[in-house]
């Protein structure tokens, strides 16, 4: 491996709230680091919980998805220096990768589109339709699947202030020709090196499979879904799950094109 270790922040915004992301996170980075021969180190920051907030010395920037609304935290200290922070990170142009908390934050500090609760919650292996071509989306299909776990939604695009920032709007949900409601965003380009998605591409296969088979979280999806939805999220859970493709490819793509830059 190099002499030089690729620096790596992680941001962590589960507030202490048990998760698969930050491990799921953590195993990419170690196998992406193995098949590319590159030697990392990889710092945790505990943003929301203790309100530590990573230097610009870092070569990377992953920060993670997490519970809770995007909206009601803005005056929280953490939060401000959060969004001060990618102020910063989009300046100086550091590789940034937001994952649907954060995603859903930038959005809101950037004043990107309209950050509001959806209809109903959403949960699933779902399909991602992307817009237009990207490093980002390298040996994935127009539509690819991605977990979704969000109650929170980016809709009604500020086409203006896109435009000043130079951003891009990758990829859109699902299409719902039934449903008269605005598709959300899913993946937007914020700069050539600050990426950010709605959905979590960092999901395993083998780690999901333990979570929705766990007694208490098959339970929570039949009482807050239905029996149906808990099955048609195990479909999607087999050996040719759809979302093997997505957790090779995306983030690691993410990472080849940082450090390319």
């Amino acid at each position: 491996m190099g002499a030089t270790p690729i620096r790596i922040a992680i941001l962590d915004m589960y507030d202490g709230v048990s998760n698969l992301g930050m491990r799921c996170i953590h195993n990419i980075l170690n196998d992406w680091s193995i098949s590319r021969n590159n030697a990392i180190t990889v710092t945790v920051f505990n943003t929301r919980g203790n309100g530590e907030i990573p230097n610009q010395d870092f070569d990377i920037y992953i920060s993670s998805g997490g519970p809770g609304s995007p909206l009601d935290s803005v005056s929280e200290k953490w939060d401000i220096d959060f969004t001060v922070w990618l102020e910063k990170m989009y300046t100086f142009e550091k590789p940034v990768f937001l994952i649907c908390h954060s995603f859903q934050l930038a959005c809101r500090h950037f004043d990107l589109g309209t950050v509001c609760l959806r209809k109903s919650k959403q949960i699933g292996i779902l399909p991602v339709h992307t817009l237009i071509e990207d490093d980002l989306f390298n040996e994935l299909q127009e539509t690819f699947y991605a977990l979704e776990s969000r109650s929170y939604q980016i809709i009604a695009p500020n086409d203006e202030k896109i435009k000043k920032m130079g951003a891009q709007i990758l990829a859109l949900e699902k299409m719902r020709p039934k449903v008269p409601l605005e598709r959300a965003i899913m993946a937007i380009k914020f700069s050539k090196n600050m990426y950010g998605v709605q959905f979590h591409p960092e999901a395993d296969l083998a780690e999901l499979r333990i979570y929705f088979n766990e007694p208490s979280t098959k339970e929570t999806v039949v009482n807050e879904f239905s029996i149906e939805k808990w099955e048609r999220i195990m479909d999607h859970l087999d050996e040719n799950s759809p979302i093997i493709n997505t957790h090779k490819h995306l983030i690691p793509n993410f990472l080849d094109k940082a450090i390319a830059g």
